[in-house]
C-alpha cells in the first residue's frame, strides 16, 4: 500500500502514442465549440458575463495607467496576461487581446527567472513564463499574425523548453532530482508550453518525457491517504500545476496518455475537503497563507472524479479566476457531506476533526509529523482551534519570503528559525528551557493513536524526538469532547531537571482571571483553565507580543506573534499539563466546572460539566488508553 505509484513505462507510453501533426487552436482546456458552454457558465457561477468583462477593462485601464516595465516580478504580468487572454478568449473583443500582447512585450525582454533563484537557467518563474506564453498561442491564436506565433514559438523553444529539456535530462540543475512542488511545477509548465506548440518542436518527444516524469514522482509523494506534507498552499502549487499538464495532455491524446490515473491523484482531494476550515480558510500549517486551497483545483478533480463532495466544496470556493470557470463542471450535482467528520493523514502525522461539517463548526488541527519536510516549521505536537466557525487557537502560517539568501528565509541550518513563524514560537507546542525544536531527518514527531467516537476523540502525539536529546517523553494527549470543548494532557520527562513551558496563541481579544484566561473572536469565545500548573502551584503565565521587522519581496514587512505560555517556576525532570479549553457564545456565559479527581504516576483522571454533558476521564498515561463515562 505504502508503495502506491502508477505503474507506467513512461518511454513506451510516449513511443506508442502519435501525436497529431496538426489540432485547431485553441485545444489545450477548450475548443471553440466550448465557447459557448464557457460563457453559460461565467452566467452562473457569476451572475453577469457583461460584468465580468466590465470589470476586467477597468482594471486594463488602471494598469494602463501604471507604468507596467517597472513591475519586477514577471510572475505578476503573467497572471495579467493569462486573464487578459482568457477574456479575449470568451469575447473575442481585441481590447483584451492587444494589452495581452502588450504585457508580452513587456515579459519577453525580462530575465525570467526570479531573483532569488538566480543563477539557475531554469525556475519556477521561467516555467510560469513558458506555460503563459503557451496559453497565449492557443487562445489567441485567430488574433495573432504569422510574425508574432512564429515570436512566440522562437520564445518558448530558446528560453524555456530547450534549456528545460537539456537540465532536466542531464540533471544539470538541484531541482531535477528533488520530489516536491518545484519539480512538478516546473515540469507541469513546461509540458504545458510543449503542448501548444506539439506540432512545430522537434524535440517535443524529449520534453514531454521529462515533464511527465517530473509530474509524477512528485504524484508520488503524496499519502496513501491523500495527504500532503507541504501543507495546502503547496498542495494547491504543486499538484495544482501538475494536474493542469495532466488535463491538457489527457485532451490533446484524446485519453491516451492519461495521468489521471495515479491512484494519488484520485484521493488527494481529500487532502483539501478535510483541512477546509468552516471560516473558508484552511489549517495553514508550514509555509501556507491563512486562506482556502485552490478553486479551481478542487473544480477540476471532482469533475475528473465524478465526486460530489469535492464539488460541494468547489461550488463553495466559487472565483473569477479563469482556470476555475474553465474547470468547473456544473454538469455536477454537489452534495454537502456525510463523511466521517474526522481524519487522519498518517503519512504526513496530520489529524483533523470536527463537530460537523457546517459552517457554525467547530474544528479541531492536530500537528505531528516530520520537520524537515520541504517549508516545513518547528510545529511538533501542535494544534489549532475553532468553535462556531471561528478560530480561536492560531498557527501563524506563512511569513513572506526574503528576497535574496543574505537574510536566511530558507537557510533550514540556522536562519530560517530566527523567523518566529517558522519555529515553535510560532506554534501551540513547547519550549524546553526556553528553546524548542531543532530541524533534521532525525527530528519528528508521530501519531500515537487517534480514536474517533461520534462523541468524543482521542488524538496522542509522540514529540520527544524534535528536542534533540533533551527530553525522554513528550505525549500529547488531546480530547475533543464534541462539540466544542478540549482537555490537553501533555506528559513531558527529561533526565535532568528542565524549564517546562507551554505555548498558545490566540486568535482574538485576550482577558485574564483567576483560572486562565478567556480569548473572544466574536461570535465565539474560548474559556482556557489550567488545571496543572494550578492557581495554588508556583507557576509563570506569560504573556508576549513581538513584532518582526525584515525586508521580504514584498517589501518592509512587520510580522506579529502573540502567545501566551505557562510553565512550572521550578524546573523539574517531569511534568503533567493539563488544560481545558471550552467554547461559546460571546453573550452566554460559560457553563463549565473541571477537577481532578485522582492522580497518580501513571493515571490521571478528570471531571468535565459542560452546558450539553458531564465527561469522566481516566487516563492512563503508561498504557496510552483512556476510559470515558459520559452522562447528560
Amino acid at each position: 500500500m505504502r508503495n502506491m505509484k502508477l505503474k507506467i513505462d513512461t518511454d513506451t507510453l510516449l513511443n506508442s502514442w502519435e501525436p497529431p501533426r496538426h489540432l485547431e487552436h485553441p485545444y489545450l482546456f477548450f475548443s471553440k465549440r466550448d465557447i459557448l458552454r464557457l460563457r453559460h457558465k461565467v452566467e452562473l457561477i457569476l451572475g453577469d458575463l457583461n460584468e465580468l468583462v466590465k470589470k476586467n477593462r477597468s482594471k486594463i485601464k488602471k494598469l494602463k495607467r501604471a507604468n507596467l516595465n517597472e513591475v519586477k516580478e514577471v510572475t505578476l504580468l503573467s497572471q495579467m496576461a493569462t486573464e487578459s487572454a482568457f477574456t479575449y478568449a470568451l469575447t473575442s473583443d481585441e481590447e483584451f487581446a492587444k494589452f495581452t500582447l502588450d504585457l508580452i512585450e513587456i515579459i519577453k525582454v525580462k530575465d525570467w527567472v526570479m531573483p532569488p533563484h538566480r543563477p539557475l537557467k531554469v525556475d519556477l518563474g521561467v516555467a510560469n513564463v513558458a506555460s503563459v506564453l503557451g496559453l497565449v498561442y492557443d487562445w489567441l491564436w485567430d488574433y495573432l499574425d504569422d510574425s508574432l506565433k512564429e515570436e512566440i514559438k522562437e520564445l518558448l523553444i530558446k528560453r524555456a523548453l530547450e534549456p528545460f529539456r537539456i537540465i532536466s535530462s542531464k540533471k544539470l540543475e538541484w531541482w531535477t532530482v528533488v520530489t516536491h512542488n518545484w519539480r512538478s511545477v516546473i515540469c507541469g509548465c513546461m509540458g504545458l508550453a510543449a503542448l501548444s506548440i506539439l506540432g512545430e518542436y522537434d524535440k517535443f518527444i524529449e520534453c514531454l518525457r521529462e515533464a511527465i516524469k517530473g509530474v509524477t514522482v512528485v504524484f508520488d509523494r503524496i499519502g496513501v491517504d491523500g495527504g500532503y506534507d507541504e501543507g495546502v498552499g503547496y498542495w494547491s502549487f504543486g499538484i495544482g500545476e501538475g494536474v493542469k499538464f495532466v488535463e491538457a495532455l489527457k485532451r490533446v491524446s484524446k485519453g491516451e496518455v492519461n495521468l489521471y490515473e495515479h491512484p494519488k491523484l484520485k484521493i488527494t482531494g481529500y487532502f483539501a475537503l478535510y483541512l477546509y476550515t468552516p471560516d473558508n480558510n484552511c489549517f495553514n500549517f508550514s509555509d501556507c497563507d491563512y486562506r482556502p486551497p485552490s478553486s479551481w483545483l478542487i473544480a477540476k478533480l471532482a469533475s475528473e472524479y465524478r465526486d460530489p463532495y469535492l464539488q460541494w466544496l468547489a461550488w463553495k470556493l466559487r472565483s473569477e479566476n479563469p482556470y476555475y470557470l474553465i474547470f468547473y463542471d456544473e454538469s455536477l450535482k454537489y452534495k454537502e457531506p456525510d463523511l466521517p467528520p474526522h481524519r487522519l493523514f498518517r503519512d504526513i502525522g496530520v489529524v483533523v476533526s470536527r463537530s460537523d461539517w457546517s459552517d457554525e463548526a467547530s474544528f479541531l488541527g492536530f500537528k505531528t509529523g516530520r520537520t524537515v519536510a520541504n517549508h516545513s516549521h518547528l510545529d511538533i505536537n501542535s494544534f489549532v482551534f475553532y468553535a462556531f466557525g471561528k478560530r480561536l487557537i492560531k498557527d501563524l502560517g506563512y511569513w513572506p519570503y526574503t528576497p535574496n539568501k543574505g537574510l536566511g528565509f530558507f537557510d533550514v541550518k540556522e536562519r530560517r528559525w530566527y523567523y518566529e513563524a517558522n519555529s515553535t514560537l510560532g506554534h501551540n507546542t513547547l519550549l524546553v528551557d526556553g528553546v524548542g525544536q531543532v530541524y533534521g531527518s532525525e527530528n519528528y514527531g508521530s501519531i500515537l493513536k487517534a480514536k474517533f467516537t461520534d462523541a468524543i476523540d482521542l488524538l496522542i502525539g509522540d514529540g520527544r524526538r524534535a528536542y534533540a536529546g533533551m527530553l525522554k517523553k513528550f505525549n500529547r494527549w488531546i480530547i475533543f469532547i464534541k462539540p466544542r470543548t478540549l482537555i490537553l494532557v501533555d506528559e513531558v520527562e527529561s533526565n535532568k531537571p528542565r524549564k517546562f513551558e507551554l505555548l498558545f496563541h490566540p486568535d482574538g481579544k485576550l482577558q485574564e482571571d483567576d483560572q486562565g484566561l478567556t480569548i473572544v473572536n466574536e461570535p465565539a469565545a474560548l474559556k482556557v483553565l489550567f488545571l496543572r500548573p494550578s492557581q495554588d502551584e508556583p507557576r509563570v503565565i506569560s504573556y508576549r507580543l513581538s513584532r518582526s521587522f525584515y525586508e521580504s519581496r514584498r517589501g518592509p514587512t512587520v510580522q506579529e506573534n502573540e502567545y501566551v505560555s505557562i510553565s512550572p517556576l521550578l524546573k523539574t525532570r517531569r511534568y503533567i499539563f493539563v488544560t481545558i479549553l471550552h467554547a461559546y457564545k460571546v453573550r452566554e456565559l460559560p457553563k463549565i466546572e473541571t477537577s481532578i479527581i485522582e492522580e497518580t504516576h501513571d493515571e490521571i483522571a478528570l471531571r468535565v460539566k459542560t452546558e450539553e454533558k458531564r465527561v469522566e476521564a481516566k487516563i492512563r498515561l503508561k498504557d496510552l488508553t483512556c476510559n470515558f463515562k459520559i452522562t447528560r
